[in-house]
């Protein structure tokens, strides 16, 4: 029986995580990456602003789409690495240098979508299909102008790295462009136009991570291997989804289509040659055509091959920054950094999350085979059913246990995720999760309008019970930042603790599999925000109002916790 095998990018990445006494705690170099990408994002806005307000849209299209940004991400990180302190603010030279990078990497993408004619990207309209070729191009060119500006002001190394980086990423293009419907192009080939195409920007971005930081020669080259490597398996990575994304939104196997042929391609040409060249000697395949050669591609073990190969190079990206005692302190924690970057991106694509051989250090951690996501799934539909969805006098009130489900399931606003937590799981890797989830709510397609029957549920059927105390932990190192992002995450396992808020007695998050629930912060969480100052004020801050003079009557039970917490705390700034 055919099936697509997982992306061993996660798994390798899973498998290493874990926490290092050494680091600042399993949360401090996430959160401060979210912070400096959020100074990124602003940043950029400011940095490409044209000169006249006729040709804004065009130029700032980009910067204001700018999806996950991996290579800020990776200019970041190698800065972590190198810092003494992160309790100090990061210098403005370091956002702009990943900046920079970014804006290098949008001017290319406007050109490459020129050049396949592309109409969307991250489900966007592209330039040129809002603006025509024309703009599109002159808008790429205004942004490597801007590029190597910015760059100049980093310093005459910057413009030096930036411009031999703009070579190598066009070299690495035109090497691709000159080989198209060629079914004898050879590995060598593609790794050659894929370490410049993509592997060279982000060597680049740890390269500035680390000249901004000052660093010597020996790391700047660790550095650059870290990136190189991180590019080459992303690349890899990427066309393994042409592939096989199903469900990425994107047209599957438009790299085949356009003669592109691609790591498992050639692969599959060397184990089945009298099958696959006579029909990628086509010009323009059809949909049947099309279709013969992905399943040869399976078939033959290709996808899989190829998904090792980006495996062996994120081993060797993580061996180069493991192998520098001048890193070794925030070592682990960049590893959990790219566990979640990679893991938001894995989690996308459910056709590539089935169980597959693993090759590389450390012991592999599968996903959940999508039949026991959907066991999970169906489990917890029925726990939401048949007890969160019905009343239970225990809880101290009439009503369902929480009047919010069924509307929610009603609407179709209501999502049950499925993750894995591998076979050794820990505090970091739980809190890993839950962030990744955390992001993906604000990514989701909702239906309907109503923001308040939003909710995610991600269950982890794979963590065990005598572990789901870690879930508890995780729980608590990520509600301070869910609540400073006007959201609620609740924690629910078969050993919960948690009272319900009208009867200390009663445990109310009991469910059958451990999982976390998100949704937008409501009015009566001032039951669970009213023992932090932090929390409190944040609540304050979007629900005050309700309890002024005059208002309509609320509970009373709202009504006294926010008393007593606005008299312990104030309300704030």
């Amino acid at each position: 029986m055919k099936r697509t095998p997982t992306l061993p990018l996660k798994t390798e990445l899973a498998a290493v995580q874990g926490k290092s006494p050494l680091d600042g705690g399993p949360t401090r170099i996430p959160e401060q990456l979210r912070a400096d990408l959020e100074r990124v994002r602003k940043r950029l806005g400011v940095l490409v602003a044209p000169p006249h307000h006729r040709i804004q849209a065009p130029i700032t299209h980009g910067v204001e789409h700018t999806g996950r940004l991996l290579r800020p991400t990776l200019v970041l990180l190698s800065s972590y690495l190198l810092q003494d302190d992160l309790d100090e603010a990061t210098h403005q030279r370091l956002i702009d240098a990943a900046a920079v990078v970014e804006i290098l990497h949008t001017a290319t993408l406007y050109h490459d979508d020129v050049i396949d004619d592309a109409q969307v990207r991250r489900g966007q309209p592209t330039v040129n299909a809002r603006h025509g070729a024309t703009l599109a191009l002159l808008a790429g060119d205004f942004l490597l102008a801007r590029c190597m500006q910015i760059a100049a002001s980093l310093g005459v190394s910057r413009v030096r790295t930036m411009a031999e980086t703009l070579v190598d990423v066009c070299a690495g293009q035109m090497l691709e462009s000159s080989q198209l419907f060629d079914p004898l192009r050879t590995e060598d080939d593609y790794l050659t136009a894929i370490s410049g195409k993509t592997a060279r920007l982000m060597r680049t971005a740890t390269l500035m991570g680390a000249l901004q930081c000052g660093a010597d020669e020996v790391a700047r080259d660790a550095l650059e291997r870290f990136g190189h490597h991180l590019g080459m398996a992303f690349q890899i990575w990427d066309d393994i989804l042409d592939l096989c994304g199903a469900q990425t939104g994107k047209q599957v196997a438009k790299d085949l289509f356009n003669g592109v042929y691609t790591l498992p391609v050639i692969y599959a040409v060397e184990e089945s040659p009298d099958r696959l060249l006579p029909l990628l000697r086509e010009q323009t395949l059809s949909p049947e055509q099309c279709q013969e050669v992905l399943s040869v591609l399976h078939e033959c073990g290709a996808v899989g091959r190829a998904a090792r190969t980006a495996q062996r190079h994120v081993a060797d990206a993580l061996a180069a920054v493991e192998s520098q005692p001048s890193f070794a302190r925030r070592a682990p924690a960049v590893r959990r950094c790219l566990h979640e970057l990679v893991g938001r991106l894995v989690s996308q694509h459910p056709d590539l999350r089935s169980p597959a051989e693993t090759v590389g250090a450390g012991p592999a951690v599968a996903a959940q085979p999508a039949g026991e996501h959907t066991a999970a799934q169906a489990l917890i539909r029925d726990w939401l059913d048949s007890y969160i969805c019905e009343p239970d006098q225990r809880i101290g009130r009439k009503g369902p246990v929480c009047p919010f489900v069924a509307p929610s399931l009603r609407a179709g606003a209501l999502e049950i995720r499925v993750r894995s937590v591998g076979t050794e799981p820990s505090v970091a890797g739980v809190t890993g999760i839950i962030h990744q989830a955390l992001d993906e709510f604000d990514l989701i397609e909702w239906q309907g309008s109503n923001l308040a029957l939003r909710s995610l549920v991600v269950c982890l059927p794979d963590l065990p019970e005598p572990d789901c105390r870690l879930l508890d932990e995780a729980h608590r190192t990520v509600k301070s930042l869910a609540v400073r992002r006007g959201m609620m995450v609740g924690q629910l396992h078969p050993q919960c603790e948690e009272p319900s808020a009208r009867n200390p007695e009663f445990p109310v998050n009991r469910s059958p599999v451990p999982l976390v629930a998100i949704r937008r912060m409501a009015l009566h969480d001032i039951l669970f925000l009213k023992d932090s100052k932090e929390w409190f004020h944040e609540y304050h801050r979007r629900f005050g109002h309700h309890y002024k003079p005059g208002r309509e009557a609320l509970d009373p039970l709202f009504t006294e916790a926010f008393r007593r917490a606005r008299a312990e705390y104030g309300t704030g700034t």
